[in-house]
């Protein structure tokens, strides 16, 4: 990303001019080099979608890879396809593999049009629907009628148009259950930046884990730095009714594991966190997707003993739990999840305009997430 698209992006009376110039410059790949741009027109917007390699007769197709980008307020993803989409363009990345393991890509850059057009304080800076929903929540229902699970609170939305749409598309590719998916969506959470710095701050025997990545981060510096623990679980409940864990260490290792946290965040300062999400069914081509992105990456990402994770810490309607649903074979499912960008959109503008230092460590930030997007893409085109 450069400065220019930067500073569109954090303001939000430039944001439509922006959008326009990405779906003119995908439009541009239409028909050339492989390429297939397809501009589909809902209530909320448009959304493009861009083919590589597509074909129409199933028995000639291996694999179907699909990569989803800014279904709410992150735009790793996005900026991260259109720079794949680029190399894709100008060879850099090799066609022949592709055509030859017989594999379709296709690129769903930006899932939700009104979000990014409309970044509002109200809507956590473009992360919801027009009618306040999280289109996160809506896979499982789209691909298997029926199943309500634990969406009780949305379930008075209809299913979004979005998700109808790409069900529509894929629906060729997924009756025919020779053919592998991969669905890789991209995500950011700012729990990444802000669970370390709590965790040194309060870590104690006392300490209540009321969340899966509080826990991953303890046993990630434990593996790390070579704390046994001498106690089984690691994590356990005070009653079978707690709606929380307590890390099962003596006062003198829980004191290790904080000092030990402390040097953790200094080692992995400006280093981009992040975490691949599985379904159950897709633990194993994740695994592979992250200690291949590890090896290529490992001087700009933190250093981890723990780079995926299964997905059972929220029953909701995520890509990745409808992959544990859906009777479908041959499908895998993972989120990639890294540093939120863009939380409060008006606070980042606020800061960058008045902190030129602020600007540059986020556009290198950006870059990084960038990085680590396309090489995720690539590794996942790799995968057999």
């Amino acid at each position: 990303m450069n400065v220019s698209t930067l500073e569109k992006l954090l303001d939000t009376s430039k944001r439509k001019d922006l959008f326009d110039e990405i779906l003119n410059k995908l439009q541009d790949l239409d028909g050339t080099n492989g390429f297939t741009c397809e501009l589909h027109k809902i209530s909320e917007g448009t959304i493009p979608v861009v083919y590589f390699n597509k074909q129409h007769n199933t028995n000639e197709v291996q694999s179907l890879k699909i990569f989803i980008g800014a279904q709410h307020n992150e735009y790793n993803g996005l900026f991260g396809i259109l720079n794949v989409l680029d190399l894709l363009k100008n060879e850099e990345i090799s066609h022949r593999p592709i055509i030859n393991k017989r594999q379709i890509l296709a690129f769903f850059p930006i899932m939700n049009p009104y979000g990014f057009l409309n970044p509002r304080k109200d809507n956590k800076s473009g992360y919801f629907l027009k009618n306040g929903s999280n289109l996160n929540r809506f896979w499982r229902r789209t691909f298997v009628p029926g199943f309500e699970g634990n969406e009780a609170d949305l379930i008075d939305h209809p299913i979004p148009e979005h998700a109808i749409l790409l069900k529509k598309l894929i629906k060729p590719y997924w009756d025919n259950e020779k053919i592998a998916i991969y669905i890789i969506d991209f995500h950011e959470t700012s729990l990444l930046e802000r669970f370390p710095k709590e965790l040194s701050m309060n870590l104690s025997p006392y300490y209540k884990f009321d969340h899966w990545l509080k826990e991953s981060i303890v046993e990630n510096v434990m593996r790390l730095y070579d704390i046994k623990s001498f106690r089984e679980p690691l994590f356990f409940k005070c009653n079978n009714s707690a709606d929380h864990n307590h890390l099962n260490l003596s006062f003198k290792q829980v004191e290790k594991v904080r000092e030990k946290l402390f040097e953790f965040m200094a080692e992995n300062r400006r280093k981009l966190p992040f975490y691949l999400v599985h379904s159950k069914k897709s633990k194993e081509p994740c695994t592979q997707l992250s200690i291949r992105v590890l090896e290529k990456l490992g001087n700009i990402l933190w250093k981890t003993a723990i780079a995926v994770h299964d997905h059972e810490f929220h029953d909701h309607g995520c890509l990745v739990r409808m992959n544990d649903v859906a009777k479908r074979e041959n499908l895998f499912c993972v989120e990639l999840e890294n540093q939120k960008q863009f939380f409060d959109l008006f606070e980042e503008k606020m800061k960058s305009t008045a902190d030129s230092e602020y600007f540059q460590n986020k556009l290198e930030t950006v870059n990084k997430t960038i990085e680590l997007i396309k090489e995720t893409i690539i590794e996942t085109i790799r995968l057999p």
